[in-house]
């Protein structure tokens, strides 16, 4: 009698170390929440095609690698168990998924395209699990409340998508409460964004001097280079005869004079040599043909050293002209102080 006992039970362990955590009667129902004190793997199969799941406080400590979610559930609660992980293809169908509650776990971490089916997702709760990262594939445009832990490892991998999203509020649950992550993260994690701020705002005012620097070099540089191409002083040549320097302009001219002349006659003003000294009395003209007196050896003139020479005309002082080119080029004689008579 002993034998065919022994074959029976032996018969009938293979089976109950199979039973699902929760009855065909039971898997049929929604909410299963608090249904069984323990449940170390869940057989996802026993489910039908419900459009709410609640599962939470059942000590479920993973879920068989082959589960998936069906297309038709909307919410999911498997929140206040010991799930350390969850299968990579899990929500591979979770089309229809609202609302997913995985709260108060023990998950080390998702795939990175975890969510990259949850088209329809809403409310995704991740808090009280040593998540060191939320993968990236749960930002989609539904999605309106996202709530991780209080972990800055966890709040920085979401910071900038959350401040990027304009209808998404991003939180973060701690024993303590819970808070915006902007705040949290400025608040108790290190290189927050007063910090970046700070960063940013000595590299702007390093730039912004730099920058000042190169314009400033720039203006000095056209301004210098302008003194020396501004119309009415020209182009410098070499000394003239009399140790003078030569201007040339080529700049065009203007007036009523330019307005009125025929197309290709020369509108280059006639200028006379003619030197004008404030000192009256030290020259004698010069009879028809002969030397000017400023230009004879004995002459010097009599006027200070920094003094300049200009023609007296209606419009004010004048430079002193000399046209020495040809019709198209202005010369600008500059007289020079520096020589006279030994």
């Amino acid at each position: 009698m002993g034998h065919p006992t022994t074959a029976l039970l032996l018969l009938l362990l293979p089976a109950a170390t199979s039973a699902s955590c929760f009855s065909a009667e039971l898997a049929k129902q929604e909410n299963l929440s608090n249904s069984t004190p323990g449940c170390a793997e869940l057989d996802w199969s026993i489910f039908g095609q419900q459009r709410r799941l609640l599962l939470a406080h059942n000590g479920i400590g993973a879920v068989r690698p082959t589960s998936q979610v069906d297309p038709t559930l909307e919410e999911l609660d498997l929140s206040h168990n010991a799930l350390r992980r969850l299968p990579d293809a899990f929500l591979q169908q979770a089309r229809s998924l609202r609302q997913l509650l995985l709260g108060h776990n023990q998950l080390q971490g998702l795939p990175d395209g975890f969510f990259a089916s949850t088209v329809a997702l809403q409310s995704l709760e991740l808090q009280d699990n040593p998540l060191p990262a939320v993968p990236s594939s749960v930002f989609h445009p539904s999605l309106s409340l996202l709530t991780v832990p209080c972990r800055c490892d966890a709040v920085r991998s979401v910071l900038d998508a959350c401040a990027r999203a304009a209808n998404l509020s991003c939180l973060c649950a701690a024993p303590n409460g819970t808070f915006n992550i902007s705040n949290f993260h400025e608040r108790k994690c290190p290189g927050g964004p007063k910090v970046v701020a700070a960063a940013v705002g000595a590299t702007t005012a390093v730039v912004a001097m730099l920058v000042a620097v190169a314009v400033g070099v720039a203006v000095r540089r056209r301004r210098r280079k302008a003194a020396t191409t501004t119309a009415g002083w020209g182009k410098r040549e070499s000394a003239g005869a009399h140790g003078q320097p030569r201007y040339i302009s080529h700049g065009a001219e203007s007036g009523p004079t330019a307005a009125t002349a025929a197309p290709g006659a020369s509108v280059a003003p006639e200028y006379e040599n003619v030197f004008i000294s404030p000192c009256v009395g030290t020259g004698t003209a010069p009879a028809h043909g002969g030397t000017p007196g400023w230009q004879q050896a004995q002459y010097s003139p009599q006027v200070p050293a920094d003094d300049t020479y200009f023609m007296e005309s209606d419009a004010g002082e004048q430079p002193i002209y000399a046209n020495t080119g040809p019709p198209s080029e202005e010369v600008y004689v500059v007289p020079d102080n520096s020589w006279s008579a030994t």
